[in-house]
């Protein structure tokens, strides 16, 4: 076992700096110091600290609460104390998130985890009683987090839910990426896993996991987590289908590529491919490219790099030999591999032709949004 020192700071420079201010910092001990987050501090990958909010008051009882305004049951958290709490918190943090972890907050999910780990330092503002003064939330945080449709005691397990979500995504923090990569809801819900022995009560794994094709083990895998999520959990297949998609665009006017990055940005897919023909503007183009979007040459050299790819045309005008959006999706959730869409130029000669959920000109991105829209909208 590792606690954390007695001042409750893991001493490791570099790395996510999180701190966590709390009524009760020693509940965080034992947890912070074991496991990957231990192991992670130890490596200097995040240094995580537990502050008391109570060194933040100014009376002999150091008095961290009082009635509710008003009246009525239980004690409010004081706003003058969390101000001093939170302003030492971004002297030493310059720069930090500060989040209270509040059941009006948005939901934690893999995607808010994901933007999270991409913050130089956090700084968790735990709650007690019956809440929080609200001129906390309104002008001093950044933002309210909820792990859930559900009331605790406090934000202090919802803060260590958090920490350890959001630590994981960070580089070397688990010892393979790609655990990370196949994560439940990042990759939708996980396929099923077997380990010896191989028959156990008459109960036998699948005898493909036992073959050593790793080709068919993967695509069973993947067969696997789609009818998974789709039977459990039909809500993450907009996620899933989206990490594996790019949108690609040939020479567009750079207001449309904005749009769509945006949109792009919005649904999570995995790129934005602009196909530019000439050399010159191709050029121009890579200086301003920022992620998601990536530049490549004319759409057939693209093609080839993507070879293995489902391609999807996105119609902005009805025609015949369209499939409905619907149809589309049916059959992209059976697709194992990666997704490439087109807007704005002729189908891929072999692939698939999306019907317009709305028709629009090519060069209007509406039609675009509004079948990003039907697919990987998120409710």
């Amino acid at each position: 076992m590792s606690p954390l020192p007695s001042d409750g700071v893991f001493r490791h420079a570099g790395g996510m700096q999180i701190r966590v201010v709390t009524i009760f910092p020693n509940f965080f001990d034992s947890c912070l110091g074991e496991g990957l987050l231990g192991k992670a501090a130890g490596k200097g990958l995040v240094r995580i600290e537990a502050v008391d909010l109570r060194a933040y008051t100014d009376d002999k009882h150091r008095t961290v609460d009082d009635e509710p305004f008003g009246g009525g049951a239980g004690m409010v958290m004081k706003v003058d104390v969390w101000d001093r709490a939170i302003a030492a918190a971004r002297a030493a943090l310059p720069g930090a998130r500060v989040i209270l972890l509040s059941p009006q907050g948005e939901t934690l999910c893999e995607d808010v985890a994901r933007r999270l780990a991409r913050e130089k330092a956090l700084v968790f503002c735990c709650g007690r009683y019956e809440g929080v003064d609200e001129r906390v939330s309104a002008h001093l945080v950044d933002q309210e987090l909820s792990i859930g449709d559900y009331v605790l005691t406090g934000g202090e397990a919802a803060a260590l839910t958090a920490i350890d979500a959001i630590a994981r995504k960070l580089p070397g923090v688990v010892g393979r990426s790609e655990s990370v990569d196949t994560d439940t809801f990042t990759a939708g819900l996980k396929y099923p896993q077997y380990t010896r022995p191989a028959t156990y009560k008459g109960w036998k794994a699948p005898a493909v996991l036992l073959g050593g094709d790793h080709r068919k083990i993967a695509q069973w895998r993947a067969e696997q987590a789609a009818k998974r999520t789709g039977e459990r959990r039909p809500d993450l297949l907009g996620r899933v289908l989206a990490g594996r998609t790019r949108l690609a665009l040939v020479d567009p006017p750079k207001a449309l590529a904005a749009l769509a990055q945006q949109a792009v940005t919005a649904y999570g897919l995995r790129e934005l491919a602009v196909c530019v023909t000439d050399a010159d503007q191709r050029a121009q183009w890579r200086e301003k490219a920022q992620a998601p979007q990536r530049i490549y040459g004319p759409l057939a050299n693209a093609r080839r790099r993507w070879k293995d790819n489902r391609f999807v045309h996105l119609a902005a005008q009805a025609g015949p030999g369209q499939a409905a959006p619907g149809e589309i999706a049916r059959q992209l959730v059976d697709e194992t591999g990666e997704i490439t869409l087109t807007w704005g130029l002729s189908p891929v000669p072999g692939g698939l032709v999306a019907a317009p959920v709305i028709e629009a000109q090519p060069s209007e991105i509406i039609g675009l949004f509004a079948w990003l829209a039907r697919f990987f909208g998120r409710g």
